[in-house]
């Protein structure tokens, strides 16, 4: 939880037209910085777990 929210801000997003924008996941590149940056040392188990809830919290944004 606390790499997710290292990097809880750094959405990708993509024009949804009239309808504004449609966030499509993490931007990757920003999110390694701000990890690095927190201090947070990444491993691909770590990685993996960051990557459910990203998943989750895209399909809770695109509900609302």
């Amino acid at each position: 939880m606390r790499a997710f929210l290292a990097v809880c801000n750094q959405w990708r997003t993509v024009s949804a037209g009239l309808a504004g924008f449609r966030v499509v996941g993490l931007d990757y590149t920003a999110a390694r910085a701000g990890l690095r940056m927190s201090g947070v040392r990444i491993t691909p188990e770590l990685w993996a777990e960051v990557q459910v809830i990203e998943g989750a919290a895209v399909a809770a944004m695109r509900e609302s």
